[in-house]
């Protein structure tokens, strides 16, 4: 019986402190998320004509190849597979994914935020996303701005080259 009660005792201790913990770290989210959060101060975004001006199909490819560069630039963030994301003369050029985001982005930097700035055409197989990066580098916060072309292999857009 007294081993009983000091089990109950101990499950209870364990649940308070799991309580506890977990309660922190929502806490934590929590603070951060309305913290750190980045905030639009006026719209930048497309005009009123050149969304008018877009297919269907080329709606649908320009956030494709936006989706593309952000889950790329998380995958060098995270030091995961980038050759995924880009196209096979890009893979070719470099022996390793780790070579291939250091030609992408420095190794001593971390990306915080990004985000598109403007896009174009420049024919039916390439789009040039201009984005915006906001990075963490040698203790400095700055934002970077860039332009990524991004080439339709089989069906997929996959990242070219920076500009």
């Amino acid at each position: 019986m007294k081993h009983g009660w000091l089990a109950l005792a101990s499950l209870c201790v364990l649940g308070v402190l799991g309580r506890a913990a977990y309660g922190q770290t929502a806490e934590r989210e929590s603070f951060e998320a309305r913290m750190y959060s980045i905030e639009a101060i006026s719209h930048f975004g497309v005009s009123d004509e050149k969304f008018a001006a877009l297919t269907e199909v080329q709606r649908r490819s320009l956030i494709e190849a936006r989706s593309n560069l952000m889950n790329m630039l998380q995958a060098i963030q995270h030091r995961r597979d980038v050759t995924r994301y880009v196209t096979p003369e890009m893979v070719g050029r470099y022996k390793t994914s780790a070579a291939l985001a250091a030609s992408i982005m420095d190794a001593e930097t971390s990306m915080l935020a990004a985000g598109i700035s403007d896009f174009s055409f420049v024919d039916a197989g390439t789009i040039k996303l201009n984005f915006f990066a906001v990075v963490s580098s040698e203790g400095n916060v700055v934002v970077s701005e860039k332009t990524a072309v991004l080439k339709q292999v089989d069906s997929t857009w996959r990242f070219a080259r920076l500009e």
